[in-house]
């Protein structure tokens, strides 16, 4: 549908407040504070806790649910705070819900479950305008988007996914946290990460395991690891034994560091885990995308090579990537050698941002 050019200058101006908001951008710090402040709300919603902005003035408005990346502050994160205030005062409900695991880097279908019915209770909001909400989401929060907007409970209900810095292939996501390496489409090659992807990692498949109290108790001692510390990822093996055979799989897999044995040990790893991590692989789901998505990715992220973002354009026409320098990993930074590439993060914004009108 053809925009007006009111409309167009509408879209414009809100993209810049949130450049600005992310970026602080010289010049645009009113843009930021232009209209009334919205009104922010800490609530329960089925049964996620959750950040909600509310715009100024009466209701409904479009809607965005953001999820976070993997942060220990979780939706109290400044920046993730200073984005939900910046997308409310351009006229969008927004929701930043703390999903189950994430603020750990935890992943697991209790993740999944969670996210699915957020956006299942986000669209059902008599606050929220339009034919459903938009699913923004960074880092395994993108991944989380996506996965929401392909299952058939939520798919028709989602206006768009805007996604940073995404994963799509969880299988290709542990070799990379194992071993430092990635399975690029010529070839694996060196790919070194930070630890805390082995610990988010650990703790995931932790979390796929059978329940039972040795589980508790392995989970709970991986969840106390400080990723940044010395020695974090040298699990204790006694933890996995103690659990059983499984969790002993796991923990053989984990310590893997040689990316030539990364197959057998993957395929040495139970059946349902291995379920489990293609049913957490947007990948496996791209062609069942019927919402448009937008993805902005750095050229060499820190964390999720650009390769797994180019995967899902391949996989479904309805994926547009936007590739810039000006985001390193989850987070936008400003530097004067990458101005030129503002516009393609600007016209990123851009394309978001008219995703959630009415």
């Amino acid at each position: 549908m053809q925009r007006s050019r009111k409309e167009l200058l509408r879209a414009q101006v809100d993209a810049a407040s949130i450049l600005g908001a992310t970026l602080d951008l010289p010049g645009t710090s009113f843009l930021t504070r232009r209209g009334s402040p919205p009104s922010t709300h800490e609530e329960v919603i089925a049964g996620v806790p959750v950040t909600t902005a509310r715009p100024a003035g009466r209701g409904p408005w479009p809607a965005l649910v953001f999820m976070n990346g993997a942060t220990p502050d979780g939706r109290a994160h400044p920046m993730v705070l200073r984005l939900g205030l910046a997308l409310a005062r351009t006229g969008r409900l927004v929701y930043i819900p703390d999903l189950p695991g994430v603020a750990g880097g935890e992943l697991s279908p209790v993740t999944l479950a969670g996210a699915v019915g957020f956006a299942q209770a986000a669209a059902r909001t008599t606050d929220a305008a339009g034919k459903g909400p938009v699913l923004a989401g960074v880092s395994v929060g993108a991944s989380l988007a996506l996965l929401c907007a392909t299952d058939s409970r939520v798919a028709g209900h989602v206006t768009g996914v805007v996604c940073i810095a995404p994963y799509s292939d969880l299988e290709r996501v542990m070799l990379l946290a194992t071993t430092g390496s990635y399975a690029f489409d010529d070839g694996i090659r060196p790919f070194p990460v930070p630890p805390y992807l082995a610990v988010g990692l650990a703790r995931s498949l932790a979390a796929m395991l059978p329940p039972a109290p040795a589980t508790a108790a392995l989970a709970e001692e991986l969840r106390s690891i400080d990723p940044s510390a010395p020695g974090a990822l040298e699990f204790r093996e006694p933890a996995f034994r103690a659990v059983g055979d499984e969790a002993v799989a796991v923990f053989e897999l984990l310590s893997n560091r040689d990316p030539k044995r990364f197959g057998d040990l993957y395929a040495a790893l139970p059946g349902h885990i291995r379920s489990t991590v293609a049913e957490l692989s947007p990948l496996h789901r791209a062609a069942s995308l019927r919402a448009p998505v937008e993805i902005a990715t750095a050229p060499r992220d820190r964390y999720f090579p650009v390769a797994e973002s180019q995967a899902l354009v391949r996989a479904s026409p309805r994926v547009r990537l936007t590739v810039t320098s000006l985001l390193a990993h989850a987070t936008p930074r400003l530097s004067v050698r990458y101005l030129a590439e503002l516009g393609r993060l600007n016209a990123f914004f851009v394309r978001a941002l008219e995703a959630a009108v009415t």
